[in-house]
């Protein structure tokens, strides 16, 4: 259990001049009365949308009543939103929100019946002409009494002889008397919040010079200091106290989800703006809705950008708003702490013993402008789907903004359609909780509603739900943010495409990309709709089949330049590789040449041919990792049948010379195979402009689908590897005739929707233009080469022109292993990366790395945050 810090517990007021005091004694000199509060003892006052709520409950129930200027809140626990509202230093009420029943109540108090006892004109009920009274034997108090009539169910005023109370009806038509009391009418004086901050001035001075000099005690701490700034009652309060102090920065963190208001808001006052870090609408259709026990949110859209914030201002310290009293979390606040999740930050909490009616009447003595959501009644200022809000904040919501609600209400229904869950998911908020508190529970025990032993929502096909009409309603406007880079490259488009990247930081894109939407609703529109074998009947659904994958070939040829050509598909590349290794007519002595920067899949089938006869030439680099062509010049002699190359390398992004290859072998009559697969997703490729004899590539690479990839020839030079049905005409007692072009080198029943799907992925890069995602891609491998580089202990190996290298980045930090850095950007920062050889491992030990390096890879969809991010995250691990 944490150590409960010294809280205040009790409220003081003064009785002469009837206002409240956050001290002892009043300034009229006047000693204080005590009102004892209740836990979490957090005091506000009640704002305007608050005093109307009471009043109109109030006046509903009793009719036209007097309330006082200042009214008080005192936050109590129950299943939403539950507050003792205080008048005249008495409790008044209670006013209580129903997650369930989705209205408000007002509970009235004895305490306050002398405030209101002459002004009330209905919700009296008289115990001798109401109740059967003379059943009841001693004392009325605490007695249920049955209703000579029906009264709808509530708490009402209770009147015995000369005494009043109050009591509660419940659905039986009894009402439980509470307590009876003498009531003596008071009329005291009524003082508005001017006179409670003159009567406090010099309490208020007292907590601003405590924390002045608190932030001034601590400002030095690191090399410099800011105000981290929400737009809230205590962030603003800060704010003034900090810039007293002598703090000049501050900052605020835009999740993309804010109030309008709240942004509105932080534009007025000098503060620097952090641009959201990620897409919540993106990541929620991936991570589910955020809850208060799994607050995902967070760490992408306030850690995350942050961390950033903080990688560019270095160590500082920062002066924030938290209290003991917003939450037991924050209980055993200090006045510093470290940043848990960031070595960077000293926090200073200077207003940590505050309540919030301290906050208020600062802000008011001081005159400042306080977010506007405050008096439209909201209590907590924040991202307007936060779990941490109450249901009773949620209904505001649906009135400010409906549109926003109406939003979140549909993906929350949607959700639990999906996942089996009931209507009370949504209905009751209970999406808020991964694991429901026990005031859920004890609610859902009551109504009916399952709960696993984990205590979640139980789910499941035995689940009824409550079809809902979809929300028609206008598509909100992004927020706020560079949607677009300078190059007019609309990254942001493109990544709704790609749900899968919501809630992590996927720089893997060399071992394989992710595919988007249309490539994959063409995978599951072929299950669906047409799914039948190519070239091997009449019907429809083979013509519409055989239609679409020959479309495909013709798609994928038009995206590499290769009409003139023969389009093959394979699973990969590495097949491609090796039916042009099994399909050659090898002789004993031939030679073939390759570079060490190859992958594997580009070098162990050319060994595999010494069974042949055959011998492999290695050769190696210039001081650019790009291949030595003088050496190659040297290497190639009459032996030699075929030169393989990488058109861009896996391990290094450099972009090889292969047009300067080709003349090379052309001149030599030497053919040349050139292995696509870390180009054609990066760069526009032409293969008829290279004069290649043989491209090769994966799909998976290219945004398609994983176990596709192509084999593209200029002529068909090479004799089938797989031999079967679908790649033959005829077949005799004596042999076959092989189908001509691609067919010939397909045997068998190829992975029909898959190579539609690639088809579809060469549509969709097409439509970008790679020469767009070649530029963009190029901005960004920029930044995070010339940043890596100047990390202290960081190596990074790289061409050193941009125009040599695609978004291909390994690096090593100096004392970390290669895995374990891997390893640490996963779990600390979502970001996925890959390390180790990387296949190459001749290559790795070509250039001495013996644990291999980190390897960064960019895709079309990565964006300079995310960049910006891994730089970050590295200097963090450098510390």
């Amino acid at each position: 259990m944490i150590n409960e810090p010294p809280f205040k517990k009790i409220l003081y007021w003064c009785p002469k001049c009837n206002v409240p005091l956050i001290d002892k004694r009043c300034s009229c000199g006047s000693e204080a009365k005590k009102l004892n509060l209740l836990i979490p003892y957090e005091l506000r006052p009640a704002l305007s949308a608050d005093v109307a709520l009471i009043k109109s409950l109030i006046e509903e129930k009793f009719g036209p009543v007097f309330l006082s200027k200042v009214l008080l809140l005192n936050k109590t626990g129950g299943a939403d939103r539950a507050d003792l509202v205080i008048m005249n230093g008495e409790r008044l009420g209670w006013l209580i929100f129903d997650p369930i029943e989705r209205k408000y109540v007002f509970d009235i108090a004895v305490e306050g019946l002398p405030f209101i006892i002459n002004t009330v004109t209905k919700g009296i009920i008289d115990i001798y002409t109401h109740t059967d009274y003379a059943k009841a034997k001693g004392r009325i108090g605490g007695k249920r009494l049955d209703l000579l009539s029906p009264v709808p169910p509530g708490t009402y005023m209770v009147k015995y002889k000369h005494r009043f109370g109050t009591g509660i009806v419940k659905e039986d038509n009894k009402i439980k008397v509470k307590e009876l009391v003498e009531v003596v009418p008071q009329k005291l004086p009524n003082p508005d919040w001017d006179q409670v901050i003159q009567k406090n001035r010099n309490h208020l001075k007292k907590l601003e010079h405590a924390a002045i000099r608190e932030i001034k005690q601590h400002m030095n701490d690191r090399p410099t200091a800011n105000v981290s700034f929400s737009g809230g009652k205590d962030s603003t309060a800060i704010l003034q106290l900090a810039k007293k102090a002598g703090v000049k920065k501050a900052f605020f963190i835009d999740t993309g989800i804010e109030f309008p208001e709240t942004v509105d808001f932080i534009r007025s006052k000098d503060v620097e703006i952090i641009q959201k870090g990620g897409d919540f609408w993106q990541a929620v259709e991936r991570a589910g809705p955020p809850a208060k026990d799994n607050r995902w949110c967070c760490k992408l859209l306030k850690l995350h950008p942050l961390k950033i914030y903080l990688s560019d201002v270095g160590s500082c310290v920062t002066v924030q708003g938290n209290r003991w009293y917003e939450s037991w979390n924050r209980a055993s606040l200090e006045e510093t702490s470290q940043n848990p999740a960031n070595p960077l930050q000293l926090n200073i909490s200077p207003i940590r013993s505050w309540r919030a009616l301290e906050v208020y009447l600062y802000l008011w003595w001081q005159k400042l402008e306080i977010n506007p959501l405050y008096e439209k009644g909201l209590e907590r200022i924040g991202c307007y789907l936060c779990p941490a809000m109450l249901e009773s904040e949620y209904e505001t919501l649906r009135q400010l903004h409906p549109d926003y609600a109406e939003r979140w209400d549909e993906f929350i229904d949607m959700w639990a359609d999906k996942k089996g869950l009931p209507d009370e998911f949504l209905n009751w908020g209970l999406w808020r909780w991964r694991g429901l508190p026990p005031k859920m529970r004890v609610i859902c025990k009551e109504r009916g509603v399952l709960v696993n032993y984990d205590y979640s929502l139980k789910a499941g096909p035995q689940i009824k739900r409550t079809k809902k009409q979809p929300v028609v309603k206008e598509i909100l406007p992004e927020p706020s943010g560079d949607k677009k880079t300078d190059l007019g490259y609309d990254v942001s488009a493109i990544r709704k495409d790609f749900p899968i990247l919501g809630d992590v930081v996927y720089l893997d894109n060399a071992a394989t990309s992710f595919s988007p939407e249309p490539v994959i609703d063409a995978i599951i529109d072929f299950e669906h709709n047409y799914r039948a074998n190519i070239g091997r009947g009449v019907h429809r659904l083979t013509q519409i089949s055989s239609q679409k994958y020959w479309h495909a070939h013709e798609k994928v040829a038009t995206f590499i330049g290769g009409e003139s050509g023969i389009t093959v598909f394979t699973k990969n590349t590495t097949e491609g590789i090796n039916m042009v290794a099994g399909g050659i007519s090898w002789n004993q002595g031939d030679r073939i040449v390759t570079t060490i920067l190859e992958h594997h899949s580009n070098l162990l089938p050319w060994r595999a041919l010494s069974k042949k006869g055959v011998f492999v030439d290695v050769i190696g680099l210039n001081s650019s990792y790009s291949p030595d062509l003088s050496e190659l010049k040297k290497v190639i002699c009459p032996q030699t049948k075929l030169v393989a190359v990488t058109y861009a390398s896996n391990v290094l992004g450099v972009v090889t010379p292969v047009k300067e290859i080709a003349e090379i072998c052309h001149e030599n009559g030497v053919m040349l195979l050139v292995d696509g697969a870390q180009a054609v997703p990066h760069m526009p490729v032409n293969v008829t402009d290279i004069s290649c004899d043989f491209f090769v590539f994966s799909g998976h690479k290219m945004l398609g689908p994983t176990g596709t990839g192509v084999l593209w020839m200029k002529e068909a030079s090479i004799e089938p590897l797989f031999l079967g049905g679908g790649m033959v005409e005829s077949v005799t007692g004596e042999g076959f005739t092989p189908e001509s072009g691609y067919k010939k080198y397909e045997a068998g029943t190829p992975n029909i929707s898959g190579g539609i799907a690639l088809g579809v992925a060469a549509d969709y890069l097409s439509g970008i233009g790679m020469d767009a995602v070649r530029e963009y891609e190029e901005t960004l491998t920029n930044r995070l080469i010339e940043r890596l580089k100047k990390i202290p202990g960081v190596t990074v190996y790289s061409p050193g022109r941009p125009e040599d290298r695609i978004g291909v980045v390994s690096f090593n930090v100096e004392g970390f292993r290669p895995h374990g850095i891997a390893q640490e950007l996963d779990e600390n920062a979502d970001i996925m990366v890959r390390s180790g050889y990387h296949c190459c491992q001749p290559l790795m030990e070509y250039l001495g790395l013996k644990e291999g390096t980190v390897r960064a890879s960019i895709g079309l969809y990565n964006t300079m945050h995310e960049i910006d991010l891994l730089i970050a995250s590295i200097e963090e691990i450098v510390g």
